[in-house]
């Protein structure tokens, strides 16, 4: 019988906590959670420390917890939270929790203070080994891709001179439920014309034309995984500025694409997209990262930009997303999604890169 990943995944937050001399750790992060127990209840927290974990939850998920997680001890609180874990500490023998500083709140690190709980600030440990995905959890994100893919490429038939933006996005995250999404990974971007500018355009109720360069950003759900990727097409003929721009996009990412491998710095990743936009005079007009991680959470580590610490390692999945965007014209985002394996990058988007690609999507 195949043991289930949480538990695979808990033996390896406790070697990391052995090494970080943390005996006792409260996860409150709902990604966190969801990835150590398989719970996905909207109020839950889990504390590690020695013997079993212990996932702290309510009367309202009491049935839920016991069916999705394994292994896990389950304490419903009686009253509130911080008595709750006082109580699963004691029993535990945790005198000292330490906590995720990026996901606990002021107001929650209050009320827990008043409890006569040692409690110590930490970094997102769960979220360091959340980096690098195991084999399961490659499964649902290469799901979530495919569900995107077939949406858009069903969703080309509609894409015309005439159609909304806002008509498109509804029937995009139409067709991506229809596929078994239970949700859009985020609100899909559908700017045409000049909207195209705006790096997160809200959709509008602007109808495309014929030579709009038009971006699509967006992604679907899998089993609790995201996609996400982004194409700039045009309709009709490209201008030759609309296809320089595109082509200097496109050479971007290619450069970027080209240096990742494990080992490697994020940040010499973002670079090697950024000095080509910038040699060709656009750097005022590529404002954002030029990637990110994606997996439980759209936007999480690593993260490829300049001010990044990571470094790629193999299991990471990631974003490579240069753009070019100028005020009054618009833009062009080239947005795909990348495996790191032993050998290097592996591509799991595929729509057509091309500026009129859409012909073949």
């Amino acid at each position: 019988m195949r043991q289930r990943p949480e538990r695979q995944r808990v033996r390896a937050l406790k070697a990391l906590l052995k090494d970080e001399g943390v005996r006792a750790l409260l996860v409150t992060r709902r990604e966190d959670v969801r990835w150590m127990t398989g719970f996905t209840g909207s109020a839950g927290s889990v504390l590690v420390a020695a013997g079993r974990p212990c996932l702290i939850t309510d009367f309202r998920y009491q049935t839920q917890a016991a069916l999705q997680t394994s292994g896990i001890a389950i304490e419903i609180q009686k009253k509130d939270f911080p008595s709750a874990l006082k109580a699963a500490a004691g029993r535990l023998g945790a005198a000292t929790i330490w906590f995720d500083e990026s996901s606990l709140t002021i107001d929650a690190l209050r009320k827990l203070r008043k409890q006569p709980l040692a409690l110590r600030g930490h970094r997102d440990l769960v979220g360091e080994l959340r980096q690098q995905k195991d084999r399961e959890e490659i499964k649902a994100i290469t799901k979530a891709v495919r569900r995107a893919e077939e949406s858009f490429r069903e969703l080309k038939h509609y894409i015309r001179p005439g159609a909304r933006e806002q008509d498109l996005a509804l029937m995009l995250e139409f067709l991506m439920r229809g596929k078994g999404a239970k949700k859009a990974a985020f609100d899909s971007i559908i700017a045409s014309g000049r909207n195209g500018a705006m790096p997160h355009a809200g959709v509008t109720n602007r109808r495309i034309r014929q030579g709009d360069l038009v971006t699509f950003d967006f992604g679907a759900e899998a089993d609790g995984y995201y996609s996400d990727m982004t194409r700039t097409y045009c309709i009709g003929k490209p201008t030759p500025r609309q296809r320089q721009i595109h082509d200097l996009v496109r050479t971007a990412q290619e450069a970027a694409i080209a240096l990742a491998s494990p080992g490697v710095s994020c940040k010499a990743v973002d670079a090697a997209a950024r000095d080509i936009i910038g040699r060709a005079g656009h750097s005022g007009h590529f404002g954002h990262g030029t990637g990110h991680g994606i997996g439980l959470m759209v936007h999480e580590a690593p993260s490829l930009s300049p001010l990044s610490t990571h470094t790629l390692d193999i299991g990471m999945v990631f974003t490579v997303e240069p753009g070019v965007y100028v005020p009054g014209w618009g833009g062009v985002r080239i947005e795909d999604m990348l495996l790191m394996t032993p050998g290097g990058p592996k591509v799991l988007t595929s729509l057509p890169r091309e500026i009129d690609g859409l012909k073949q999507v």
